[in-house]
């Protein structure tokens, strides 16, 4: 069992919502803030994404299990659930195994169906990247660029590095783990 990194914004209904791949909590901080008017806003990260437990077996009935685990740790016995993109998809697996627990599911920007591999280019892009080669953020940015056209999708995933307590750039998500488990 796994402990999930969150944060909870606001009081009254439970309203859990889980990012994308290669995002974090930190993604939803403002929709969050805006909701926590009317619900307990559960922000989390998801397991091998932003400050959550970095773990080998990665898939999305293991990512339901945490979703599960994590509302049986806050008390949580049914609640309002949010996915996006990767988190649509965890809370759709989550459905299937705990339809008990749902009061309402909202899915974005994803469907119940297998996707054709579309992060395969970003994917090899960041595991042939050697991060120590890195001085700067500015370095990454320019580095991303020569391979990713889209510079929103540059920004989002520079908003995923961070520094380890060495000072040594890293990914916020379990790049190796991500990149395996990917299909």
């Amino acid at each position: 069992m796994i402990e999930l990194n969150y944060k909870v914004y606001g009081q009254g209904e439970a309203l859990i919502i889980l990012h994308g791949l290669f995002g974090s909590l930190d993604n939803w901080v403002s929709h969050a803030r805006s909701l926590s008017e009317d619900y307990s806003v559960y922000l989390l990260d998801q397991s091998n994404h932003g400050k959550s437990p970095h773990e080998d077996e990665w898939n999305y009935p293991v990512m339901a299990e945490d979703l599960y685990e994590f509302m049986n740790q806050q008390g949580i016995y049914q609640a309002h659930l949010l996915g996006h993109s990767m988190g649509g998809k965890t809370v759709m697996e989550f459905s299937r195994h705990f339809p008990e627990m749902i009061d309402k599911l909202i899915v974005a920007d994803m469907t119940p169906k297998q996707y054709p591999p579309h992060h395969t280019e970003i994917l090899e892009t960041l595991i042939a990247w050697d991060l120590s080669s890195l001085d700067s953020r500015r370095d990454a940015k320019a580095k991303l660029e020569e391979r990713i056209t889209d510079p929103s999708v540059v920004q989002f995933l520079l908003k995923s590095l961070g520094r380890d307590e060495d000072k040594a750039f890293r990914w916020k998500f379990h790049l190796e783990v991500i990149y395996i488990n990917y299909e």
